[in-house]
């Protein structure tokens, strides 16, 4: 501002009640000249009482014309906290600005404020990635170009003041926003990170129980509020002093948010944006024969999965691949129509990806075993882990002899129980999905239908009479009896095991284990129910 135009000047100008101004500052985004009145400010007042609209117009202070906001404080609270205006008027805070009255009231605003937008990206990012959310990193940056890409979208008056954001002005905002993210932390919503902060499951769990909106929707009420809040203005007033200004036109450009946004792996943080294809990630190991790449497509027709296998110096490697299909994978379509009313198993691509990149990091931080996470190309929904050694469960018995049924009954009855006593459901508990690895280790693998306290019973009903099928009638009451025996001895509950046997579960397993080899199943789970006096 020049020199000789006082605050005094400018509410004489406005014709305004000097003991109702509740907070003045004018806002540049231009920190090389931030008291200057130019074309690119613009002045904010705060009236403890006034017109329950907003009012924006141009003025004129001396030989200086600028453009100005005129709110209730009532009204711009509403706005900072909650963007009851569409941001409309609280968004000139992500504009640096210099303070001319009420210092103190503007930093509590600028607080609860960026408090909200960051809230937002992290509501948006949680209800695109649910559970998975857990694995990403957040940095201000990412907050910061996320609520500007979405502000300049719906809102062209602000092109002009964004598109004028000097690296200084970034900076400052940064910071801000740091120290925001930073609070989260102390409420235990965010992790941090050595380049940016987590969100938390508390968080997660807070979003996802919340009224669930999607991106868009949110986007739609922020625009309507503010086009209300543009037709309750002074309309006239705008345009009896409204010039053509064509950088309002155009979006302006800007980093794209993803570009901050990062995912934890076990080779370290991935960018976002990052989608290799399988060659391409193999040619980035450093020391891999690219001659000898070999990808083999593993499991049934209906699983996009592959072993691929690769020569780094004389040895050879192994990585896994899945890519997670949608509808066209209509394995998970005829398995969710025809546990309907049993059991809900998750269809959508997005939905499993996430899902079991979620629970891969939770298993793991529970002090279970699975394949680690080598890269995510989440646009192309296609996961890299580490090649787990070893036999899945039927394997491992056809190739070790029926003498090992026992043995392996125990093992697996131990891993449930222990799941279970997390409160963590595998949904689709097969005997493919547990590898015997070479290491003399159990791990978990295909994780897409874990949920956290899902139903124990029909994890328990799926397993024992899946497996049963592949296993002789004569050994399959054996099988049901030392697992059901290893599940109670650790910890598994009686009441999950009872319940296990019930109709509406078993019935789901009738077009692949026969009701004649269930009843043997059957009964070697309610005679240790018995023995252990649980009737």
């Amino acid at each position: 501002m020049s020199q000789n135009v006082s605050l005094e000047k400018i509410i004489t100008s406005l014709n305004l009640p000097g003991d109702q101004i509740t907070s003045v500052s004018l806002h540049s985004p231009r920190q090389l000249e931030p008291q200057l009145f130019s074309t690119t400010s613009r002045l904010l007042i705060v009236l403890d009482k006034g017109s329950e609209r907003v009012k924006m117009m141009n003025s004129r202070v001396d030989d200086a014309v600028i453009s100005t906001i005129i709110v209730n404080k009532s009204l711009f609270v509403k706005d900072c906290i909650g963007e009851e205006l569409g941001g409309a008027v609280a968004h000139l805070l992500l504009i640096p600005y210099t303070h001319l009255a009420g210092e103190e009231f503007l930093k509590n605003m600028e607080a609860n404020y960026f408090k909200h937008i960051s809230m937002e990206s992290l509501r948006n990012l949680v209800l695109s990635y649910r559970l998975s959310s857990t694995l990403f990193i957040v940095t201000p940056e990412y907050i910061l170009y996320d609520k500007l890409k979405r502000l300049s979208t719906i809102y062209p008056p602000s092109r002009t003041y964004i598109r004028n954001l000097d690296k200084k002005s970034i900076e400052i905002n940064l910071k801000k926003l740091e120290k925001t993210l930073e609070a989260f932390v102390y409420e235990d919503y965010l992790k941090k990170h050595s380049i940016g902060f987590s969100p938390t499951e508390k968080l997660i769990d807070k979003i996802l129980t919340e009224k669930i909106l999607i991106k868009t929707s949110e986007d739609f009420e922020h625009f309507f509020k503010l086009y209300m809040t543009t037709r309750q203005a002074t309309l006239l007033d705008v345009l009896r002093h409204a010039t053509i200004d064509p950088s309002t036109l155009t979006i302006p450009k800007m980093p794209e948010p993803e570009s901050y946004l990062y995912t934890i792996t076990s080779l370290g943080p991935q960018p976002f944006p990052t989608r290799l294809t399988i060659e391409e990630f193999i040619k980035n190991i450093e020391g891999v024969d690219a001659e000898s790449i070999r990808v083999r497509r593993v499991g049934g027709i209906l699983n996009a999965t592959y072993t691929v296998e690769f020569y780094r110096g004389k040895k050879i490697e192994r990585i896994f691949i899945k890519k997670y299909l949608n509808w066209s994978d209509f394995k998970w379509v005829v398995a969710w129509l025809w546990a309907l009313g049993a059991k809900n198993f998750s269809i959508m691509a997005s939905t499993r990806m996430s899902n079991e990149i979620f629970f891969i990091n939770k298993l793991i931080e529970l002090g279970f075993n699975t394949a680690e996470i080598l890269h995510i190309n989440w646009k192309d929904k296609i996961l890299f882990q580490k090649y787990i050694e070893g036999e899945n469960t039927i394997q491992y018995i056809k190739n070790r002899g029926l003498e090992k049924i026992g043995e392996v009954a125990e093992t697996l009855g131990k891993v449930i129980a222990q799941l279970h006593l997390n409160d963590v459901t595998m949904g689709d508990c097969n005997p493919f999905s547990f590898i015997f690895g070479n290491d003399k280790k159990i791990y978990l693998t295909d994780l897409e239908q874990c949920s956290l306290k899902g139903l124990k019973p029909w994890d328990l009903t799926e397993l024992i009479l899946y497996t049963s099928h592949y296993l002789p009638a004569s050994r399959v009451e054996d099988f049901a009896y030392n697992f059901s025996k290893a599940y109670l001895e650790n910890g598994g509950k009686p009441q999950d095991l009872k319940e296990s046997t019930m109709q509406k579960y078993t019935r789901l397993l009738t077009p692949l284990t026969p009701f004649w080899i269930q009843s043997r199943a059957i009964r070697g789970i309610q005679k240790i129910l018995e023995e252990k006096g649980y009737h």
